[in-house]
């Protein structure tokens, strides 16, 4: 066994789970395999001792307390706990502070730092299309980060919420991006589905675990 950037670096690459193997995980309402796929195939290409298991919650309180008994190294959260697990941290980063909402938190010995990285995964996505204006639904935490991504590109947007929902159907030829749980079609316009299950939204989630891989170990996922 091995150290590197101050993680535990396994020499049989990674295949003995042990009593040094780090602990990553995501809780959410409704989890998936995304984070599992990525990143546990990310531990195993660098030799990193750690593993990464998604978990269904419905008490995000709950769930801090757990990673802190079990010194769990790092979690992500997904909706609709991006906003309430700001009560819940020690420490944000700027780009929380500004946005109001994080998907990434790290342990450090009980002291607990949030994170977003839903930006970065966001504003890389949207930098393949050419706009200056965008719909954005809903007015979460996701769409929070969307936002910020608008912000940082330059870009304008407007929003749509349970307030003026009735205006998706006046909606035609238009960028918008669903940051809602719902299901929502367009005949007339260009719909960016940013839920973890459909094509986009798988996208962007890989986009912005690179970053969250960086967070985690230190070490750049490219």
């Amino acid at each position: 066994m091995v150290y590197g950037e101050g993680k535990v670096i396994a020499q049989d690459g990674g295949k003995m789970i042990n009593k040094n193997t780090q602990i990553y995980c995501s809780f959410s309402s409704n989890p998936g395999n995304n984070g599992c796929l990525f990143f546990n195939s990310a531990f195993r290409e660098r030799k990193i001792n750690a593993i990464y298991k998604s978990f269904y919650s419905n008490n995000i309180e709950k769930s801090v307390e757990a990673v802190k008994t079990l010194h769990i190294s790092g979690f992500a959260v997904s909706m609709p706990f991006k906003l309430e697990v700001l009560d819940l941290v020690d420490e944000v980063t700027k780009e929380v502070d500004d946005i109001g909402s994080a998907n990434t938190v790290v342990n450090n010995d009980g002291y607990l730092i949030a994170h977003n990285t839903d930006y970065l995964g966001a504003k890389s996505y949207l930098e393949n299309y050419n706009f200056d204006l965008i719909y954005i639904l809903g007015n979460g935490g996701f769409s929070k980060s969307v936002q910020y991504a608008c912000k940082l590109m330059g870009k304008g947007y407007e929003l749509i919420d349970r307030g003026n929902w009735a205006l998706t159907k006046e909606l035609k030829n238009k960028l918008i991006f669903n940051a809602t749980p719902a299901d929502f079609v367009s005949e007339h316009s260009s719909v960016i589905d940013g839920r973890p299950f459909t094509e986009s939204g798988k996208d962007i989630a890989l986009r912005q675990s690179k970053h969250q891989f960086k967070i985690y170990t230190g070490i750049d996922y490219e």
